[in-house]
């Protein structure tokens, strides 16, 4: 082959299938998916706000109170039984925040595919998309840790456990029990809010700059680099 000719590889086909694919699932979870998300995680996060104010304004009656005394006069073989509720909510978070990473990773695949090809100039919609594929992969990683965490939780009750069984007479071992598994009760209420929070802003920073994302240079419209 001379050295003067250059070869000259197009864009495959399947290629270009794929991210028209991915461009068709961004723009519906854009306009439906991330909203309805949004508004759900907020109702819950509300919801469970709600429920802990309630329970600061119970003074000596509070759920607080009670739940310790509750764990004081369980039975053992009661005691070391996990509360379904906490194994419940964690299933919705465990598929939760394998959704949000779902979602945002086609966001993330769609806009990689669209970056064009590297000229000098005119290249501020390519910083754009680079620093938002930045921001969702920094999202994507902060809940698949959140995901691989997921078992600190049962870890830490079932080291409890082990030492009420060792020291049936030391009541302070339950009560630790008990302020473990309210921990996690107030822990889901921040986790919705975080969720709704971090759905609503990354999706803002998305639509404020979906212009530059989908055409990141003027005259390089139809792009299939």
């Amino acid at each position: 082959m001379s050295k003067n000719n250059s070869t000259v590889i197009k864009m495959d086909e399947q290629v270009l299938k794929y991210k028209e694919d991915l461009y068709e699932r961004t723009v519906h979870h854009l306009r439906v998916t991330i909203p309805k998300k949004i508004a759900e995680y907020q109702a819950l996060a509300k919801s469970c706000g709600q429920d802990l104010e309630n329970d600061q304004q119970d003074g000596q009656t509070s759920k607080k109170r009670k739940l310790e005394s509750d764990y004081v006069l369980m039975p053992i073989e009661d005691l070391i039984k996990t509360n379904h509720v906490i194994v419940e909510t964690h299933q919705k978070f465990k598929k939760a925040y394998i959704e949000l990473i779902e979602i945002f990773s086609v966001i993330r695949g769609w806009i990689s595919l669209n970056i064009p090809r590297i000229e000098d100039g005119n290249n501020f919609g390519v910083d754009v998309q680079e620093d938002i594929i930045t921001q969702i992969t920094k999202l994507e990683e902060v809940y698949t840790s959140l995901l691989d965490g997921s078992e600190n939780y049962f870890a830490s009750r079932a080291s409890l456990i082990k030492k009420i069984l060792k020291h049936k007479d030391i009541e302070a071992y339950r009560y630790s029990l008990a302020q473990v598994d309210e921990k996690e009760f107030i822990r889901f209420s921040f986790s919705y809010f975080d969720l709704a929070n971090n759905y609503a802003t990354t999706y803002s920073l998305i639509v404020k700059n979906f212009s530059k994302l989908e055409t990141p240079r003027p005259t390089n419209a139809s792009n299939i680099y």
